[in-house]
């Protein structure tokens, strides 16, 4: 049996000569020091909110990213939609019947210099997080609108339960951060 390391990005179980995660994509041959030096907000997002996402958006993503880009948080949403904040930009991928992309996948991307805000608007158990970025319209929405305002639909959005709103308010405050 071969020996094997904790991802120090998503703290899953990798092979102990990995250089790159199996299970995130992040480039785990880096070294101690090298990992110290980077800000505290991004070591505890890279640690805390790199979740597995749908297949087909993994396969979309994979074919997406760079082969020395990082990705620091990875979430999905309520329906098949993810959103991927690499060391570069901030991606939002969606698939399936409900985003109305049932052959394809959508991707929105955009540099952080290009980010003017992110943010999580909540209802009582519902919500959706919103990139705001030059050229992107903002409509204010729900989580129950129908048609393409609905944030099933639009480009920038990703639908929200409750259980979803603080992981999502975090990776909203990274591409803040790394906006400024």
């Amino acid at each position: 049996m071969e020996s094997t390391k904790r991802c120090t990005y998503c703290a899953e179980e990798v092979l102990a000569a990995a250089i790159k995660c199996k299970h995130c994509g992040s480039d785990i041959s880096a070294t101690v020091n090298q990992l110290s030096l980077k800000p505290p907000l991004e070591a505890a997002v890279a640690s805390d909110f790199v979740v597995h996402i749908p297949s087909r958006l993994e396969k979309s993503l994979a074919g997406l990213l760079d082969p020395q880009e990082i990705v620091q948080v990875k979430l999905k949403g309520v329906f098949k939609e993810a959103l991927v904040c690499t060391d570069r930009r901030v991606l939002i991928l969606k698939s399936g019947f409900m985003t109305g992309h049932v052959f394809g996948t959508n991707v929105f991307q955009s540099p952080y210099r290009n980010i003017t805000s992110a943010q999580v608007n909540t209802h009582l158990f519902t919500g959706y997080f919103e990139i705001s970025a030059g050229g992107v319209q903002n409509v204010a929405t729900s989580y129950w609108a129908s048609g393409k305002n609905s944030p099933q639909k639009r480009d920038n959005c990703i639908s929200l339960n409750r259980r979803l709103f603080k992981a999502f308010q975090h990776a909203a405050n990274f591409i803040t951060a790394r906006g400024a």
